[in-house]
């Protein structure tokens, strides 16, 4: 099994250079059209499951006539995972298409009382958007998730389009929560937002998560 990715040392130029190597026909992303045809296009990520495993998988999906799937997670690790999971998807599409994603999460409340995130995944066409205007945010493991997403939600609100940082796991799902939150305040407005997720280096080499967001018309 492929090691999961871990934020604090992650090592990016050897992971995302090499293209998605050929997978067994056993391996998730050559299996998925199976798992649809019987109405499962839902993908649980663990604490412990590999980002880039799950990243071949929505490529593949992505770059197929099938919708991508949903990603489930409880708890910031596997949140975490599925974001990356995300953002490593986004550079492998990079290479070769014109396809791009984004995320839209919501929350879920599970069979065992448990509330857990899904990130619904969505297909876009690539194209370059400038973020001369974007409104910096950053998300922190301490961040209130609703005072972030009243932030969030007042620019939504103006149309701004916003980039939201976060560096580790328990900061990466706090901005996950803080998006779902804004996404339903402004759900009776007609508007909505999208989220990319990519990986930036911050000032003293650690990597983060970077999530452009953008607001759209319902």
């Amino acid at each position: 099994a492929m090691e999961a990715l871990d934020m604090g040392g992650l090592e990016l130029e050897s992971e995302l250079e090499a293209a998605p190597s050929k997978k067994p026909a056993t391996h998730m992303s050559n299996t998925f059209h199976d798992r649809i045809a019987r109405g499962n296009n839902l993908t649980k990520m663990g604490n412990s499951s590999s980002p880039r495993d799950t990243a071949m998988l929505i490529a593949a999906q992505a770059r197929s006539c099938v919708d991508c799937p949903t990603l489930q997670a409880v708890g910031p690790q596997a949140t975490n995972q599925a974001v990356k999971s995300i953002a490593i998807a986004r550079t492998f599409l990079k290479q070769s298409d014109s396809i791009d994603i984004c995320m839209q999460p919501e929350f879920v409340l599970l069979e065992d009382g448990h509330t857990g995130l899904l990130l619904q995944i969505r297909k876009k066409a690539r194209r370059v958007t400038g973020e001369g205007e974007a409104q910096q945010l950053k998300a922190a493991s301490g961040t209130d998730a609703k005072v972030l997403a009243g932030a969030v939600s007042s620019f939504a609100r103006e149309g701004r389009r916003m980039v939201l940082t976060a560096i580790g796991a328990s900061a990466a799902n706090q901005a996950v929560k803080a998006i779902a939150i804004a996404r339903k305040n402004i759900e009776e407005e007609a508007i909505d937002l999208t989220c990319k997720p990519e990986f930036t280096e911050v000032d003293d080499g650690k990597t983060a998560l970077r999530m452009l967001l953008l607001v759209e018309q319902t």
